[in-house]
């Protein structure tokens, strides 16, 4: 039994670097079916900024140039239906990408060992999801419930332990409701869970810190970064944020470090959206490793380490 433990925890280690090795495999392709979603995200909430920045600079100057705009409401009527395709698009692009943060679990779960497939169809891979899409939508309200909304806030770095596996289970495991999903990752993971807080901190160091930061430091390097910080600082003037601060007791920060912020965290996003894939084959494995009919075959390699390491020992 404690043997079983040990191979469990130690094959952690190699679901990782295959993982990794699976990850730059298709990155070509999961690059490409990921461009819209992450940046019809990024730039339609720009686009809506920069809307907004212009309508209230120069809304004076829109009211007297033209009759038809005597009329503040036909102002703002205007203003909302120019903003609306970009808002469709919002909307669009973070569906796209939900519903693909689910599917890219199927293609892991039937690629990975194998040779590269040369062309993913990611279309039957979302339509998995798709047919479910309602129990899909429910899923994710109860676990955002679970993970934002007080008192379960302050319990959701456990919380979110718990519930790692939710997105596997319900892309495997056939037509269960979402509380039967809920349940399932809690019970899997919780048989598991010294391997899988193990792998969330390799996962989280690696795409949540270090890629991230390695990318905001080059930007730095090469201008990038400020020069994004100059042109959000304009919209964050615009906020006129001072004139909250006394009512706030002074805790909102001046628009530069909210710009500075703001940067960082657009570049941050698209870095840890695109390494979404390498999070989904990592508990994609997990999974597999989590379901008792399926540790013998990763258990294997496992073994093979400890007798490699006991056996340098003796030798020594």
């Amino acid at each position: 039994m404690a043997n079983k433990k040990i191979n469990k925890i130690i094959s952690i280690f190699p679901i990782f670097f295959s993982s990794i090795k699976q990850y730059f495999l298709y990155l070509d392709q999961t690059s490409k079916i990921l461009a819209f979603p992450v940046f019809g995200q990024i730039f339609s909430l720009i686009i809506m900024g920069i809307l907004t920045y212009v309508f209230k600079t120069s809304f004076n100057n829109i009211h007297h140039s033209l009759p038809i705009f005597k009329n503040e409401t036909n102002i703002y009527i205007a203003f909302w239906i120019i903003l609306t395709p970009f808002l469709i698009t919002f909307v669009k692009a973070m569906y796209d990408y939900l519903i693909i943060l689910c599917s890219m679990n199927i293609l892991f779960y039937t690629t990975n060992g194998k040779k590269k497939v040369k062309e993913i169809d990611f279309k039957a891979n979302n339509n998995v999801i798709t047919r479910k899409l309602f129990n899909y939508i429910i899923l994710l309200f109860i676990v955002s419930v679970l993970l934002m909304l007080p008192p379960f806030i302050f319990a959701a770095p456990i919380t979110a332990i718990f519930l790692c596996l939710v997105l596997q289970v319900f892309a495997f495991e056939g037509d269960i409701s979402p509380f039967e999903t809920i349940s399932r990752s809690i019970s899997m993971v919780k048989s598991n869970l010294i391997p899988t807080l193990l792998l969330i901190i390799l996962c989280f160091i690696t795409t949540y810190l270090f890629i991230p930061n390695l990318f905001i430091w080059a930007f730095n390097k090469i201008s990038l970064t400020p020069f994004i910080i100059t042109n959000f600082e304009k919209f964050t003037d615009m906020l006129n944020l001072e004139e909250l601060n006394p009512l706030c007791f002074g805790l909102i920060p001046d628009s530069l470090v909210i710009a500075k912020t703001l940067a960082e965290s657009v570049i941050a996003f698209i870095f840890i959206s695109f390494t979404m894939p390498l999070r989904c084959c990592c508990f994609t494995e997990l999974y597999k490793l989590s379901d008792n009919q399926k540790i013998k075959e990763i258990s294997k390699e496992s073994d093979e380490i400890i007798k490699r390491a006991t056996g340098k020992k003796r030798k020594n």
